[in-house]
C-alpha cells in the first residue's frame, strides 16, 4: 500500500477527515481517485448552504438549513435497502451515488456546516453515527441518516437499542464528541467486516493497512494483516507479521492457535523452497 498520502493527513491538526476519509477511498479502492474534485464538490455544497443562513437563525434553524440543502435539494439519503454495500462508506461513492450509512452521511454534514461556518461535530454513538450542531453551550442532535431529523436524548437511547442492542442504561459519554482517529477507525472497521464476511481478502487487506496506519500500536491490527497474507497464500509476509504479533503479545487469547496451525503450515512452505 501507497500510505503516504494518509498518513501525511494524520500528521495535520486538526485532521480534515473528509478528505482523510477520500485518501482511505483512493488507497483501498479507487487508486485514480481525483481528491482534490471531490474535495471541491464538499465545497460547492457548503457555498450552497451558506448562501441559505441567515443571522438571526437559531442553531436548530441553522442545523434545518444544512439539512434541507443536503437531503432536500441535493437528494442524499441513507441506504437502508443495501446498507452493506461498501461504496456506502467510500465518500467519492456517496458524493456520487448520494446514498450512504449514518458515518459516512455524518462525514459529509459536518464538513459542510463547518465550512459554511456552523460548529458541528461527530457523535460515536454504538451502533449509530449521528452529528451535533452546537451554538454555545447547546447542542441540537441529528441524524444524517434519517434526513437530518432531531434528536432528543430519549430518541437516541432507542437508536443505540435498537442499531446495538445494548439495553444498559443510557450513559452522558455515548454524546461525547468523536475524535478524527476514532471516526476514521469505525469508517475502516466497518469496511473491513464488509469484505471478510463476503471473502474480499485483498479488499481487506488494503483495509486493515489503513487501520495499521491509523493505530500503529494496536496489535490486532499486525495480527490481521499476517492472517489475511495467509489466507491469500503470500506466506512470506504472513509470518513476518503473525511473528511480530506473537512478539508483542505473546499471551494474546489466539496465540497458541496461531503456533499450533498456522506455523505448522509455514514449516512445510519452508522445507519446499
Amino acid at each position: 500500500m501507497n500510505d503516504r498520502t494518509f498518513a501525511n493527513e494524520l500528521r495535520l491538526s486538526p485532521i480534515n477527515v473528509a478528505r482523510a476519509a477520500l485518501q482511505c477511498a483512493r488507497g483501498i479502492a479507487y487508486p485514480s481517485l481525483d481528491v482534490g474534485l471531490y474535495m471541491n464538490r464538499l465545497d460547492a455544497l457548503a457555498e450552497d448552504v451558506q448562501a441559505r443562513l441567515r443571522p438571526a437563525q437559531s442553531v436548530a434553524e441553522q442545523a434545518d438549513v444544512v439539512s434541507a440543502v443536503l437531503f432536500e435539494r441535493h437528494g442524499f439519503r441513507g441506504n437502508d435497502s443495501d446498507y452493506f454495500d461498501p461504496r456506502n462508506s467510500f465518500l467519492n461513492d456517496v458524493l456520487d451515488r448520494r446514498l450512504g450509512i449514518p458515518l459516512s452521511l455524518s462525514l459529509i454534514y459536518i464538513y459542510v456546516a463547518r465550512q459554511a461556518g456552523l460548529s458541528a461535530h461527530g457523535i460515536n454513538m454504538p451502533g449509530h453515527f449521528i452529528v451535533a450542531v452546537r451554538n454555545d453551550d447547546h447542542d441540537c442532535l441529528l441524524d444524517p441518516f434519517h434526513g437530518g431529523r432531531m434528536l432528543t436524548e430519549a430518541d437516541c437511547i432507542d437508536l443505540v437499542r435498537r442499531t446495538s442492542g445494548i439495553q444498559a442504561p443510557f450513559q452522558k459519554e455515548w454524546l461525547l464528541p468523536a475524535p478524527p482517529q476514532d471516526t476514521l477507525a469505525r469508517m475502516l472497521n466497518n469496511l473491513r467486516m464488509i469484505y471478510v464476511q463476503s471473502e474480499a481478502w485483498r479488499s481487506a487487506l488494503a483495509v486493515v493497512e489503513h487501520l495499521h496506519v491509523l493505530q500503529p500500536a494496536a496489535s490486532e491490527h499486525v495480527r490481521d494483516l499476517g492472517l489475511l497474507h495467509y489466507q491469500l497464500g503470500e506466506l512470506r509476509p504472513a509470518a513476518d507479521y503473525l511473528e511480530t504479533y506473537l512478539e508483542r503479545d505473546p499471551e494474546a487469547p489466539e496465540a497458541d492457535t496461531i503456533r499450533q496451525n498456522v506455523w505448522r503450515t509455514f514449516d512445510r512452505w519452508a522445507r519446499s523452497n
